[in-house]
């Protein structure tokens, strides 16, 4: 039988399982732990190359004497392995180039209040926290005679809202959900509709929650550059989308994918159990998507 030690650099798989515990990590200030935390992400870096690497093949797998899940399980497991030793000596360097980029930010003065620490700015698609956060009038609406969000949002922001509410309407009534979480969610994949997915010609997909183009899709899909989380990592990656007639169509078909395989998150009146019913279930790759989630539902309720 295989001996097993408990030595950090003898384990069979990564202790850093996103980059969120990378950073935590980083952020208690000790060079031993700056040190080891630079160390394990340039082992997940070159574990990934090592993948890769083996997905490069002449040959045709179906005609391997020996192979199968099993010796697939152990060739990961022994990449793992040596993407640790590689890495426990010199390495690559990037353990060195990460320890010079963490002691140059502790060096930098705090943020004041207020103030988005740089490694944890998000794109501006989803920060509402930018806008001023002036409460309307009590009495005040939008023309649809919804509440006002809690925030005066900006004018592209207010139309994308106005535009699509009563598709979202029509979807959190299925979904026992309020229709500002519908609308959030359309907005942090899409970006207000701004990175909304476009056909081949160009023409609109009408998908704004990035619904993937599955084996059991039938309908029209369209073809684009996607980011997904691998290791915690962010990937490009070219992925099919689903591609619909219309926002009504979409809207529709959102619902029909959250009733299916999302039931974690219909019925829920809370923006974080909402929001992490969604990740838990694999709605996206990303380790913060529920805190991004809940963050923007938070700013338009």
């Amino acid at each position: 039988m295989m001996p097993v030690t408990t030595s950090l650099a003898d384990k069979l798989a990564f202790d850093v399982q996103s980059a969120d515990a990378m950073r935590a990590k980083a952020r208690a200030g000790d060079a031993e732990t700056l040190r080891s935390t630079a160390r394990e992400f340039e082992a997940m870096v070159v574990n990934m190359m090592m993948k890769t690497m083996r997905q490069t093949r002449f040959d045709d797998p179906e005609n391997e004497l020996f192979g199968g899940q099993a010796l697939q399980m152990y060739r990961d497991m022994l990449d793992q392995q040596w993407s640790r030793k590689v890495t426990e000596g010199r390495g690559f360097g990037m353990a060195d180039m990460l320890m010079r980029q963490f002691s140059a930010q502790q060096a930098k003065p705090t943020a004041g209040e207020g103030a988005v620490p740089q490694a944890d700015a998000e794109p501006s698609a989803y920060r509402l926290d930018q806008v001023p956060r002036t409460k309307p009038a009590p009495d005040m609406a939008t023309e649809s005679g919804a509440p006002a969000p809690a925030v005066e949002l900006p004018e592209a922001a207010r139309q994308f809202m106005q535009r699509l509410r009563p598709h979202a309407d029509a979807a959190a009534q299925r979904l026992g959900v309020p229709a500002e979480y519908v609308l959030a969610h359309a907005a942090l994949e899409s970006g207000w509709g701004q990175r909304e997915i476009k056909r081949a010609d160009g023409g609109p997909s009408y998908n704004l929650f990035g619904i993937k183009a599955g084996q059991g899709w039938q309908g029209e899909a369209a073809q684009v550059q996607t980011t997904e989380y691998q290791y915690g990592l962010p990937v490009k990656k070219q992925e099919a989308f689903r591609a619909y007639g219309g926002y009504a169509e979409a809207f529709d078909d959102y619902a029909r994918l959250l009733e299916r395989r999302y039931a974690g998150a219909i019925g829920q009146a809370d923006a974080l159990a909402f929001s992490n019913g969604l990740q838990q279930a694999g709605y996206a790759s990303d380790p913060r998507y529920g805190e991004k989630l809940s963050r923007l539902i938070g700013q338009l309720t």
